[in-house]
């Protein structure tokens, strides 16, 4: 049977190939290096990241894939922002690790109603259980319940807590640029099974919804370069919206004449 959603990801990633990568990537290539030496070889991310890959499930297009990339972004933007506050590097590392953990739980109850709380609700559980970093628990459960769109975040009481949660709000939203047109709505739509008709009326909406995320960044770093992660989203939505509204034009006219 045909896959229509698998279809459209490869479509769109041949339009996203034409547009150049985030800045973020070529200007923070040192710290996303430590970040991923630090994500593959710390003993207590390994045993976070074993336990993720056993219990989440692709929700809504925020499954392991996602989990990881926040993680590893997540990482390098707290380890650039412990630069900022003259962290010597140990705490710097620390705080990478930590953000790395938090990205990893930070959405391991995305299906649930307040995922943002459930989630870390749940992440305390699993925090006490797998005893990863002990004592530092409720920097990474503060970030998770802070990490939702459009709600005040609450402050954390602590320099380090407050890198945590911001660096993985930030690593979070990141995803709403390219990520979201290439691989996000599609597995939403694949796991709703949602008709291509009713993604297309809604489109302009969701873009409009995007495009507000701009604002809302952070760190130093996330203000820097999250507002390019969602202008080159919005650039590559835009392409695929008229892509869509031409692929699915006659299923458009006759929905118009019902």
């Amino acid at each position: 049977m045909k896959d229509i959603y698998e279809e459209m990801i490869i479509a769109s990633r041949d339009i996203a190939a034409s547009f150049p990568q985030p800045r973020f990537y070529i200007h923070c290539r040192e710290a996303l290096n430590v970040s991923r030496t630090l994500y593959d070889e710390i003993p207590q991310v390994l045993k976070c990241r074993t336990f993720i890959l056993n219990e989440t499930k692709e929700n809504f297009g925020h499954g392991v894939d996602h989990s990881e990339k926040v993680a590893l972004e997540a990482g390098a933007l707290a380890y650039i922002e412990g630069e900022g506050l003259s962290l010597e590097e140990s705490l710097r590392r620390e705080a990478c690790l930590l953000a790395h953990i938090a990205g990893l739980l930070h959405d391991i109850r995305r299906s649930e109603k307040d995922h943002a709380k459930a989630s870390a609700f749940a992440a305390s559980k699993i925090l006490q259980k797998l005893s990863i970093f002990p004592g530092k628990d409720e920097y990474i459960v503060q970030a998770i319940a802070n990490h939702e769109a459009f709600i005040e975040p609450k402050k954390t009481g602590s320099p380090i807590g407050q890198i945590i949660s911001d660096v993985l709000y930030d690593a979070d939203k990141f995803r709403w640029g390219p990520d979201s047109f290439t691989f996000t709505l599609w597995q939403m739509l694949r796991f709703s099974q949602a008709p291509m008709i009713r993604l297309i009326r809604g489109f302009p909406k969701g873009m409009e919804m995007i495009s507000r995320i701009k604002e809302t960044f952070r760190t130093k770093t996330g203000k820097t370069y999250g507002p390019e992660f969602i202008e080159l989203g919005l650039k590559i939505g835009e392409k695929i919206y008229r892509f869509l509204q031409g692929q699915f034009a006659q299923e458009l006219k006759q929905e118009k004449m019902e």
